[in-house]
């Protein structure tokens, strides 16, 4: 007993004791309480914990012996505080988000004008977890401050007494801190190198244990500093040799004509002008809406007779529209969806690319315009998606932002009201293309007035009330766009920036953070005969980076390019190809019967039907697979080295 008093005398002991009983707590507030759609964090990650909480304990006995070593106790205290605030903020972000907070989430959301906005105060505020967070993280500082300030009066009062002020412990303490650490960080990394899958029971007990790993790193199975490291490795990983077999790859996912009209192999991405024929016979004005987080699965219900879910929308549809029942995102958050449908290739694995990348060079869509008055509205300002470079270099001066609500949830009205007051000022003489979005039925569904429709726990109530709302105030501009003389040679192109888990049944996938279930809706409207003729449901499958091509169809421009996708208003891509994103290490490929989505960085294929997913070993899906990885290494390179285009 008096060794064990001894030995907690010692103040590494101490601080990662402390360390210790905090991570503990945080685990727990974390897996008791539900993210803010009421889904079980156990549930969700079950089989994954048995990672987490052996990598987590080893990282903080490995840093404790490092700074043991070195025998700098209050240097070691303030570090925790850093690394407890990073993991707190990652639980939070993760709870709320489903996203980890990698390098690409800082840069991207943690602008200090996002700080303040008015989905970070709606989402947070008020979170029985996020106070417990939060007051974790104070203790974290509280304890730091009372150690420092302890261990100097000591070193100050040793020094009075002529005693010496050095540290002197057997340095077989942080040896074996730093063994311990090594070994439960490993274990995890062991146990999958060997092939441990499936469920083990442990003797005597008998108490299953899941040994499934995951789909890629960014899952809650890492601590952050785990993630971290690999992210600053993938800074210099990211150069792959681009080989014939790497473009075949990438050539699988492109049009036909794709490989032929390449400009050349030092840019493999980019192609020249189009010589195909135009579908429209002369230039459209182009409206063009992002709904947030517009769930294709739901949407599509509308063909099925729910109309009652965006009324003014499927009137809209009935006067002439291709609806596309397989659209899919080409990224996952709002910036790669948005990022990629401009810029028409899906977005770099692990990165907020190409945002990051604002001073490469690309070429959006819009910037093909030359002969259109461009503008664009906005709910919320484009810094906080980290848009803004490309906001100004696509609209000049000609971009606006809705005011700050009076009354909660009316944003969508606001915005409405912003794009029929920009709708007014477009010419009559000459061709335009407005661009706005839309924000109600963002996560947690909570952005309609109270007075609008009642707001329950059910989520997916929430959604569809909010869904509504905003088809209520797309309703009104619908209606002051039909007055306007120029109205029949106008093109309303509405789509989804992405998909959002709402149910449990978004979560089957089994996915690595940041990819939920990616269908979107994606429709095009047209009351012209000669582009439209009445409802056209197309089974073909869609994607965001399909965008590029069909607006310059509509507008009859032509140019070199690096749009991946296909006109929708001439072509279907084939049956057998899928549409493909890459988001946080993982791949996800979207056919018109099913998905197959798995990591980049292991074995593991899951193919989805119909929402129900399992794991295959197909060699169709496998051969996928290995396109899917090809892909992104040419991504990751292009992006690197600044390779999409050439210079102009």
């Amino acid at each position: 007993m008096k060794k064990i008093l001894e030995l907690l005398k010692n103040p590494f002991i101490q601080i990662t004791l402390f360390a210790f009983v905090l991570q503990t707590f945080l685990f727990a507030v974390f897996y008791m309480l539900p993210d803010p759609l009421g889904l079980s964090m156990t549930e969700m990650f079950s089989g994954r914990m048995l990672w987490q909480f052996t990598m987590t304990y080893g990282a903080i006995l490995v840093l404790s012996a490092l700074f043991a070593f070195a025998k700098a106790p209050r240097a070691l205290s303030i570090f925790y505080v850093f690394y407890f605030f990073f993991a707190i903020a990652d639980y939070e972000v993760f709870r709320f988000t489903h996203q980890r907070l990698s390098y690409s989430y800082l840069r991207t959301y943690f602008h200090l004008s996002n700080i303040s906005d008015a989905t970070t105060i709606s989402t947070l505020g008020g979170e029985s977890a996020t106070v417990w967070f939060l007051g974790a993280f104070f203790a974290t500082v509280s304890a730091a401050v009372f150690f420092c300030v302890y261990w100097t009066n000591r070193k100050c009062r040793l020094k009075k007494a002529g005693k010496p002020t050095k540290l002197v412990f057997a340095k077989k303490i942080p040896v074996t801190m730093l063994v311990l650490g090594l070994v439960l960080s490993v274990i995890p990394l062991i146990l999958f190198l060997a092939g441990t899958r499936g469920t083990v029971t442990v003797p005597l007990i008998h108490f299953p244990v899941d040994m499934r790993f995951t789909l890629g790193k960014h899952t809650i199975t890492a601590p952050i500093l785990h993630i971290a490291a690999e992210e600053s490795f993938e800074f210099v990983r990211d150069n792959y040799k681009i080989t014939d077999e790497l473009m075949k790859e990438l050539d699988s996912f492109l049009p036909a004509d794709f490989a032929e009209n390449r400009v050349s192999l030092e840019y493999p991405g980019f192609r020249k002008a189009s010589a195909a024929k135009f579908k429209a016979t002369h230039p459209y004005n182009i409206v063009f809406i992002f709904g947030e987080s517009f769930k294709g699965c739901i949407f599509n219900q509308m063909l099925e007779g729910d109309t009652t879910l965006a009324p003014n929308i499927w009137k809209l549809a009935n006067e002439g529209a291709i609806w596309f029942k397989n659209a899919f995102s080409s990224g996952y958050p709002t910036v790669r969806g948005t990022m990629s449908t401009y810029l028409g290739f899906p977005s770099h694995p692990n990165r907020d690319l190409p945002s990051f990348y604002a001073s490469n060079r690309f070429k959006g869509f819009p910037e093909y315009l030359t002969d259109y008055t461009r503008a664009y509205v906005t709910i919320s300002n484009p810094i906080f998606d980290h848009t803004l470079p490309f906001v100004e270099r696509f609209f000049g001066d000609n971009w606006h932002v809705v005011p700050e609500p009076k009354i909660h949830g009316t944003m969508d009205s606001l915005g409405a009201n912003l794009a029929i007051e920009t709708l007014a000022k477009m010419p009559t003489d000459k061709n335009w293309f407005l661009l706005f979005n839309t924000i109600a039925s963002h996560i947690p569904f909570q952005n309609y007035p109270d007075a609008f429709d009642a707001k329950p726990d059910d989520a997916m109530y929430r959604y569809r009330a909010a869904v509504r709302y905003t088809d209520q105030q797309l309703g009104r501009f619908f209606e002051e766009l039909s007055k306007r003389p120029d109205y029949d040679n106008t093109v309303v192109i509405l789509l989804g920036d992405h998909d959002t888990p709402v149910d449990s049944l978004d979560y089957r996938v089994p996915q690595p953070l940041g990819v939920s279930a990616s269908q979107i809706f994606m429709c095009i409207f047209s009351k012209d005969t000669n582009l439209v003729k009445g409802l056209t449901v197309r089974e073909d499958v869609a994607a965001q980076h399909d965008i590029g091509p069909t607006v310059m169809d509509l507008a009859q421009v032509r140019g070199a390019n690096h749009f991946w996708g296909y006109d929708l208003l001439t072509d279907q891509r084939p049956e057998n190809q899928p549409s493909i994103f890459l988001t946080q290490n993982a791949y996800y490929l979207g056919f018109r019967d099913s998905v197959i989505v798995g990591g980049l960085e292991n074995e593991d294929v899951f193919v989805g039907k119909k929402g129900v997913y399992r794991e295959s070993s197909d060699a169709t899906a496998k051969a996928w697979r290995e396109n899917a990885i090809g892909a992104s290494k040419i991504i990751r390179t292009l992006l690197r080295n600044d390779k999409m285009m050439p210079p102009e």
